[in-house]
């Protein structure tokens, strides 16, 4: 007998991941943000089987599988719904699940929408999760592609207009979610709930950062999504070979004493605000 039921994404579905956003209260770019060790993005999409097609709306996110789709809404910046509306008009599958970069546990939510999508009624043309609050969470749900076509076509103009907008022009079908899978990172306090979330879970990552301790005899807490952090940021404003030299730097100061959390805050701040002399 098949111990594995088919996975809910085989039954013509796609994904839409939503990476725009200002992050104001974060201060930096969340789908690149790192937790447990991955930007978000990468780690909402590593758990996508490789056949199943990704539309990612936003900006260019680096080293994905040339598989995932990209595109932006048009205005760029011009919000999540409008990001709807660009990453739909890429999708080919009768079924579509929506997701927010910065939910890191919410994937699941999402394949179990479109499991009861797949299995509900025709005229129900969304499966909405709701938050303990009674806030249905749209931009993590799945809707029957034509239905979520012609509503969008109801709603307008999309630029500016609030997800919500979307809810008088879809039959929707709710049920109710705890907390901690619809979490997202908004603010610092959300990361670092999700970062320490993220590290009780078994990966690679920690597995090597281990190894590398012990074989250094290095006895010293590592934290590995500050660190990602400050060496992406250093790569990304700096230069590609400052990441490296950075994240050295930041272990030397650290080993002379200075705090790891303040440390790691003050170069990523001077990385994300550099202007070379030359300039």
């Amino acid at each position: 007998m098949d111990q594995h039921p088919p996975s809910p994404w085989s039954e013509g579905c796609s994904l839409i991941v939503l990476t725009g956003g200002a992050s104001r209260r974060l201060g930096r770019d969340k789908a690149t943000t790192h937790v447990g060790g991955r930007p978000l993005v990468r780690r909402l999409l590593a758990d996508v089987p490789a056949d199943v097609p990704v539309v990612l709306v936003g900006e260019q996110v680096d080293e994905l599988s040339p598989a995932v789709l990209m595109t932006r809404e048009d205005p760029p910046g011009s919000g999540p719904l409008a990001g709807i509306g660009a990453g739909v008009a890429q999708v080919g599958t009768p079924f579509v699940g929506v997701l927010a970069a910065d939910m890191p546990f919410a994937l699941p939510v999402v394949s179990g929408a479109l499991a009861r999508l797949t299995d509900a009624r025709d005229e129900v043309g969304a499966m909405v999760p709701v938050d303990p609050a009674g806030v249905g969470q749209m931009l993590c749900a799945a809707y029957r592609t034509d239905a979520l076509r012609s509503a969008l076509a109801a709603v307008g103009p999309l630029a500016g207009r609030p997800v919500r907008a979307l809810r008088p022009e879809l039959a929707v079908m709710e049920w109710p979610m705890p907390a901690d899978a619809l979490a997202d990172v908004d603010t610092t306090q959300e990361l670092a709930a999700a970062r320490i979330r993220a590290a009780e879970e078994v990966s690679e990552m920690q597995d090597w950062v281990d190894a590398v301790r012990g074989a250094l005899d290095v006895d010293v807490a590592v934290d590995i999504d500050a660190i990602l952090d400050v060496a992406r940021d250093a790569a990304h404003n700096v230069d590609r070979p400052a990441a490296p030299v950075t994240t050295y730097l930041l272990g030397a100061a650290v080993a002379a004493g200075a705090d790891p959390v303040a440390a790691a805050a003050t170069v990523g701040e001077l990385a994300r605000t550099w202007s070379p002399s030359s300039e």
